[in-house]
Formats: structure tokens, sequence, C-alpha cells
């Protein structure tokens, strides 16, 4: 696992940074492998500000809480991000318990690669015109190839992302024909 800690205004002591990574091995647990960590540290107005977000191969959380005493700031944040795992691993049980035989793996990997799902498989498409929300991005920059990998890894269409090369913020995607395409803006 790869913890990114970031610091604003203020010094993260090395026992609060041992106890984040010990509770985010105890998330790790009950979300599966985390691929990155990023925990940001701020001071503002008198209060600190604690944001970790977390991807993993299956799904992306992120949390934010606020106190007047740092530590309280990063439990608050940590239980938020520990309640965010648990959730979706009972989603992930249902998924499974409704799938029948077919694991919810291979059912996403089906739909990655366009593959008809099996005749009970009680997941239906949204309507084409429901507008979707995903939190598939990364809040750090990120070279093209690592977006496209996390993009695999996901069941989103797409992925947001802040180019590290240029600095911009910029999407991949799943074109109709079958490949990915790179959309960065030139604002």
């Amino acid at each position: 696992m790869s913890i990114n800690f970031v610091h604003k205004n203020v010094k993260m002591p090395g026992a609060l940074k041992a106890f984040t990574e010990k509770h985010l091995a105890d998330i790790e647990k009950i979300a599966g492998e985390i691929i990155d960590a990023e925990v940001i540290v701020n001071e503002e107005k008198l209060q600190f500000k604690v944001e970790i977000s977390l991807k993993t191969r299956l799904d992306s959380f992120q949390a934010e809480g606020r106190d007047k005493i740092l530590k309280q700031a990063v439990r608050d944040t940590l239980a938020t991000l520990r309640g965010q795992a648990k959730r979706s691993k009972e989603k992930i049980k249902e998924e499974k318990k409704r799938g029948g035989t077919k694991n919810i793996f291979q059912r996403a990997l089906g739909r990655l690669s366009g593959e008809p799902g099996e005749p009970g498989d009680r997941s239906e498409p949204p309507p084409s015109d429901a507008i979707l929300i995903s939190d598939n991005y990364s809040r750090k920059p990120i070279t093209v190839e690592e977006a496209v990998f996390f993009l695999g890894e996901s069941r989103e269409g797409g992925y947001m992302f802040i180019n590290a090369e240029t600095n911009r913020m910029a999407g991949v995607f799943r074109n109709p024909q079958g490949g990915i395409s790179l959309i960065e803006p030139n604002l």
C-alpha cells in the first residue's frame, strides 16, 4: 500500500502517521488491497482539516474530517472511510447473492468487454437518459498510462485525473470502437 502524506500549514507527528497507517491497514482488510492512498492535513482557522482518499481495485473512497484536535480529525475521517468500506463490502455481498453462480467480478469483466450477461442476470442497464454520478478520479497528478490502468481496473466508462506531464485536468474513456480515448482541454 502506497500512502502519500501531504501537509499544509501543519506538521503531522510520526505517531499520528503510524496511527493512520495502522487504521488504513485495517480498512484494507475490509475493502481489499489499497492501490493508492493520499492523506492531506491542513490547519484552517483554528481547526484541522483532514482529507483521505483511497483507491482499491474495485472502488475508491474519500472522506473529510474537521476538528480543533488533529488526532480527533484523523479519527473521524478514518471512521467515515471504515463505514464507506463496510457499505461497499455489503453491497458486493448482496450482488454476489443475487448473481447466483456467476461471480460479481466475472460479470464486471463481461460488462467491460461488452459481453451479454447470463439469462438470469438481474442487473439491468440504466435508461439511456439517466445521469450516473461517479467518483472515479485521481486527486493527485498521474501519468496517462496510470490513468489507463485505473480505468481498466474499474467498472466505469471513464476516469478523470490531473496529467502529471502537462499539469492539466484530463480524462480517459472507452470509445465506441473499443479503444481508449484521451480528452485534455487546452484552457
